[in-house]
């Protein structure tokens, strides 16, 4: 009898040798270069891992929320240049929710920051949109923009093509595509009210747990590398990687990364069950990006001058660990809203909120 576990497997397996057979070094080069790596999304489109947890009566290809934080995880691990998160996670899962079709192709999600705000209107039987948005991530590379907008009546979820928006171009630390996205009366080609649960507040939730399941993948990619180079580096007539500060800090690091890849993939399990998505994802973000600072510190101290180099891998996965724990919500943003949260319900229901799960 296969079981979910069974399933998840031989999900990851696949997902695994995708990303190891086309995720190179040229292919991270030609996307530093183009902002993303087309070749790679239709190899990912080809294997469905970019739809992932969306239903498959809605188009997507099944599974669960904790699936696609494995393929998420993967991604990071490889550093993929494509925005698979953004299509899956957030901008599919919207769309299933609310009953529209889904496109083909790249798609992104917005608003993704508080600030932002989207208005639709109806006129002449059917929604325009208009508002600014500040670094939409992968906007002028994908297929469709969906958005979550403010309507007289409630919320919406709208499909609108970026080519009748104003896009200027903007990119990370990582040079992975942000863009600002400027709306004047965009006519949508499909729109809904917003499903059940697809609110401003979930979808910051799911893109927090999306760069954290990212993030603990870079890390073991950074840890993996930092290993390999102790192991192979000479120094004093011995590998450094025998130096007991070395190997101290490179325990720290395996520890670092081992309690941000529990936080995330635990935190993909909560949201799932419906649990307490604003404690279990806040921690993830917090404890993720803490390693991220932590662990690319440690792996650039390890790797010396050859880690900062284009011809080394380390910076794709530094690079992105710098810039991901920024995105959604940073750290601080998240404690202070675990810590207004917890001043506001007071100290009797604290314990029971940090053992629920």
């Amino acid at each position: 009898m296969t079981t979910l576990n069974d399933v998840r497997l031989m999900l990851v397996e696949s997902a695994t040798r995708l990303f190891a057979d086309h995720v190179d070094d040229k292919l991270l080069a030609a996307a530093k270069r183009d902002g993303w790596s087309a070749s790679l999304w239709q190899e990912l489109e080809r294997a469905e891992l970019p739809l992932v947890s969306i239903p498959e009566d809605a188009g997507g290809a099944g599974g669960t929320l904790s699936d696609a934080a494995a393929v998420l995880r993967l991604a990071g691990r490889y550093t993929a240049p494509v925005p698979l998160a953004e299509t899956g996670t957030l901008a599919a899962w919207m769309l299933a929710a609310s009953g529209i079709a889904l496109p083909r192709g790249a798609l992104t999600a917005g608003p993704v920051r508080d600030a932002d705000r989207v208005a639709a209107r109806h006129h002449s039987g059917r929604w325009e949109l208009s508002g600014t948005l500040a670094r939409v991530p992968w906007a002028r590379i994908a297929s469709r923009l969906v958005l979550l907008a403010d309507a007289p009546d409630g919320a919406i979820v709208a499909c609108v093509d970026p080519v009748r928006c104003r896009i200027t171009p903007g990119a990370n630390l990582a040079g992975e595509p942000r863009d600002d996205v400027m709306l004047e009366r965009v006519a949508a080609e499909t729109a809904a009210p917003a499903g059940r649960g697809v609110d401003r507040e979930t979808l910051k939730l799911r893109g927090a747990l999306a760069r954290s399941l990212m993030m603990a993948g870079a890390l073991e990619r950074a840890l993996e590398l930092s290993v390999q180079y102790a192991q192979q580096r000479a120094q004093f007539g011995r590998k450094i990687g025998q130096f007991q500060a070395i190997q101290q800090e490179l325990a720290r690091f395996g520890g670092e990364t081992a309690v941000a890849v529990a936080a995330a993939l635990s935190a993909a399990g909560v949201l799932e069950r419906g649990g307490d998505a604003l404690l279990a994802v806040a921690s993830a973000k917090i404890r993720t990006a803490d390693a991220a600072r932590e662990g690319a510190l440690i792996a650039h101290q390890v790797h010396g001058a050859i880690g900062v180099t284009n011809e080394y891998a380390l910076h794709h996965a530094t690079l992105r660990l710098w810039a991901w724990r920024e995105e959604f919500g940073n750290e601080a943003q998240w404690a202070m809203r675990l810590g207004a949260r917890t001043q506001q319900h007071g100290p009797d229901p604290f314990w029971s909120d940090l053992t629920a799960a």
